[in-house]
C-alpha cells in the first residue's frame, strides 16, 4: 500500500473506539479515513475491521416496521439493511477484484454504512444520513443557518434511536420444534421470540447448517404478489437479502464472532409488512401439478432447449403472470433439473435490461428482482430443501412483476438510447489489447450504447471472460453511497460462473448495461480518492 495526504492526518491516533463513534456520528467521512488506516497504517485484518464496523452500527439500523403512514395517508416504505448489505457485496467481490483491489467495495461499504442508521429518523427528517439528505430532501424543509450547508449529510445532531434491545438466547427443545417455532416467530412478526430462537441454535456449529437453511427459506418466501399500484406495501426482495447477508458475512467472520450480525438482521426478518400471498398461490400450484415436486434433481440431462429458451423469454419479458407460471411448469413436468430452470430464468430476463431498458431510474426494481434470483439460485445450490422448486416460480414472476410494474410509465423520450450496434463498427475498430481500458472510460462516463457495443465485440472476439468482468466490476465500485452496485454486481457474477445455458454471456451484457445506465446516487467519486489514497489506484 501507498499513503498520500488524507483527510485523517492530524487527528489523531486511529482506533476502534474512533471508528465506532465516527460511525454513530455519521461521520462518515472520517469513519472511512479511520477504516482505511487501521487497515494500513495499524495492519488490522481486514475482517476485524469489517466486524468493528457491522458492530458500530447493529443497534440503530432497526425500524419498527418497514411501512410508515405519512401524514398524508399513504404509506411509504422504510428499508434500513442497505448498510448491511453493502457489506456482503463487498466481500463476495474480494473474490473477484485482484489484490488490493479487492478491497475498494469495502472501503466504498464502510462509506456508506454511516449514512444508513436511524433511517425511521431519517424519513422525518430528524437525523442526517443517505435517506434524509437525498431520498427526502430534508434540507430543503429545514435548512440550518447557513442554507448553503446540507446539515442531513451529518454529523448527527441527536444520538441515534435504538428500536430493538438484545435479548437472551432461547435453547430449550428439540432442534426441529425450535427451526419450526423460529420460522413461526418471523411469520408472526414475534422478533424477540425469532431472534433468541436464532440465537440458540447459531451456538451449536451441528445445528448451523439446518438453522441458515431455514433463515434463507424464512427470507425467500417473504415476497410481495406484486408491486403495481402497491405504494410502500411491499419488499422487493430485501427479506431473502439480508437473510442471504446474515449466512454469508457470518460464515466469512466466523460464526463465533457473528453476534452483532445476528442482532443487525434476524429482528429485522419479523418486520411487517410480512407478504405470504404469492407463496400460498406457488404452493397451491404446486401441489397441485407437480406433486412429486420434492424429488425433481438439481441438474438433469433435460435443459431448457433453445426454443424453450425463447418461449420463457416471451413469457417473462412480455407476457403476464399466468404465461409465466405455465412457460416453468411445462420444463419441470418433462423433466429439466431445478438449476436448469433457474439458469434458463435468469437468462432470459437478460433481454429486458440489454434491450428495452432505457430511463435510468426504472433499473431499481429489475435488479432487485434480479439480485433476489441470486438469492434463490444460491439456496438451491447450497441447500437440499424440499421447497426448492416453488422458489424458482417465485423469481420469475418477480422479474415479471418488475416488467409490467415499468411498463404502467410512459416511455419518456429525453431518456432514449441510441442502438448499441450504432457503435459496433467503432468498437470492433479497437484493439482487442486496448479495448478493456477504454470500457472502462464509457462505464464511468455512464455511456450505455457505447459500453454495450464494447462488450458485443469483446465477447465475440475472444473467450476470455476474466478480465471482462473485472474490468466491469472496478469501474462499477468507482461509485459511492450506492450498496445497490456492489450488490449487484456480485448476483451478476455469481450466476454467470454457475450458468449453463448457451446464452450465459446474455448476464454479462446485461450487467454492463446495467453499470453503465442505472442511476447513480452520487455522481462524485470521493469515496475512491480515499482508496487511492491509502492502496494506489493500479494495486
Amino acid at each position: 500500500p501507498r499513503r498520500k495526504m488524507t483527510m485523517g492526518q492530524g487527528q489523531g491516533a486511529a482506533s476502534v473506539e474512533r471508528l465506532r463513534d465516527e460511525v454513530q456520528s455519521v461521520r462518515y467521512r472520517e469513519a472511512t479515513d479511520t477504516f482505511c488506516r487501521l487497515v494500513t497504517e495499524e495492519s488490522r485484518p481486514l475482517k476485524d475491521m469489517i466486524k468493528a464496523a457491522i458492530a458500530a452500527a447493529a443497534p440503530y439500523v432497526q425500524v419498527p416496521s418497514h411501512l410508515m403512514r405519512l401524514p398524508s395517508g399513504e404509506l411509504r416504505g422504510v428499508n434500513y439493511d442497505h448498510t448491511i448489505l453493502g457489506w456482503r457485496g463487498a466481500i463476495a467481490l474480494m473474490a473477484e477484484l485482484r489484490g488490493a483491489r479487492g478491497i475498494l467495495p469495502n472501503v466504498q461499504a464502510m462509506w456508506y454504512a454511516p449514512q444508513g442508521l436511524n433511517v425511521w429518523e431519517q424519513v422525518t427528517c430528524q437525523f442526517p444520513g443517505h435517506y434524509a439528505r437525498d431520498g427526502e430532501q430534508c434540507n430543503r424543509q429545514f435548512p440550518g443557518p447557513d442554507a448553503s450547508v446540507n446539515r442531513f449529510d451529518g454529523p448527527a445532531w441527536n444520538p441515534p434511536k435504538i428500536y430493538f434491545e438484545e435479548h437472551a438466547p432461547i435453547e430449550g427443545g428439540t432442534v426441529d420444534d425450535r427451526l419450526a417455532r423460529m420460522s413461526w416467530a418471523i411469520a408472526e412478526g414475534d422478533k424477540a421470540e425469532a431472534y433468541g430462537l436464532f440465537l440458540g441454535l447459531a451456538k451449536d456449529p451441528d445445528h448451523r447448517r439446518r438453522l441458515k437453511d431455514a433463515i434463507l427459506l424464512a427470507g425467500i418466501i417473504d415476497l410481495q404478489d406484486t408491486i403495481i399500484n402497491r405504494g410502500g406495501y411491499q419488499n422487493i426482495g430485501h427479506k431473502a437479502l439480508r437473510a442471504r447477508a446474515l449466512v454469508d458475512i457470518a460464515d466469512y467472520l466466523g460464526w463465533d464472532n457473528a453476534n452483532e450480525l445476528i442482532y443487525t438482521v434476524v429482528p429485522d426478518l419479523g418486520c411487517s409488512p410480512r407478504l405470504y400471498g404469492l407463496w400460498s398461490e406457488i404452493s397451491t400450484i404446486c401441489r397441485m401439478e407437480l406433486p412429486g415436486q420434492a424429488s425433481i434433481p438439481k441438474r438433469s440431462d433435460k435443459p431448457p432447449c433453445e426454443r424453450e429458451l425463447d418461449r420463457l423469454t416471451e413469457a417473462i419479458v412480455w407476457g403476464g403472470p399466468f404465461d409465466v407460471n405455465a412457460a416453468i411448469m411445462s420444463l419441470f413436468k418433462r423433466g429439466a433439473g431445478v438449476l436448469d430452470v433457474g439458469d434458463a430464468v435468469t437468462v432470459c430476463f437478460q433481454p429486458y435490461l440489454i434491450d428495452v431498458l432505457e430511463h435510468p431510474n426504472a433499473f431499481l426494481h429489475p435488479t432487485h428482482a434480479l439480485d433476489y434470483m441470486n438469492v434463490v439460485q444460491s439456496w438451491i445450490r447450497h441447500y437440499d430443501n424440499p421447497h426448492q422448486v416453488k422458489a424458482v416460480f417465485m423469481g420469475a414472476r418477480f422479474m415479471n412483476d418488475t416488467i409490467r410494474s415499468n411498463a404502467i410509465f410512459p416511455r419518456d423520450p429525453a431518456f432514449s438510447l441510441e442502438p448499441r450496434h450504432n457503435h459496433r463498427a467503432w468498437a470492433d475498430g479497437i484493439a482487442l489489447d486496448r479495448l478493456l481500458p477504454v470500457l472502462t472510460e464509457h462505464v464511468l462516463a455512464q455511456d450505455a450504447p457505447r459500453s454495450c457495443a464494447l462488450v458485443d465485440s469483446y465477447l465475440d472476439r475472444t473467450g476470455e471472460r476474466h478480465d471482462l468482468l473485472d474490468t466491469i466490476t472496478y469501474a462499477a465500485c468507482h461509485w459511492q453511497n450506492d450498496p445497490h452496485v456492489m450488490r449487484n454486481c456480485s448476483s451478476s457474477l455469481e450466476e454467470f460462473r454457475h450458468n449453463r445455458t448457451s446464452r450465459r454471456d446474455d448476464i454479462i451484457r446485461g450487467f454492463v448495461k446495467h453499470q453503465s445506465r442505472y442511476i447513480k446516487r452520487a455522481p462524485t467519486h470521493d469515496c475512491y480518492r480515499v482508496y487511492v489514497d491509502y492502496f494506489g489506484q493500479t494495486a
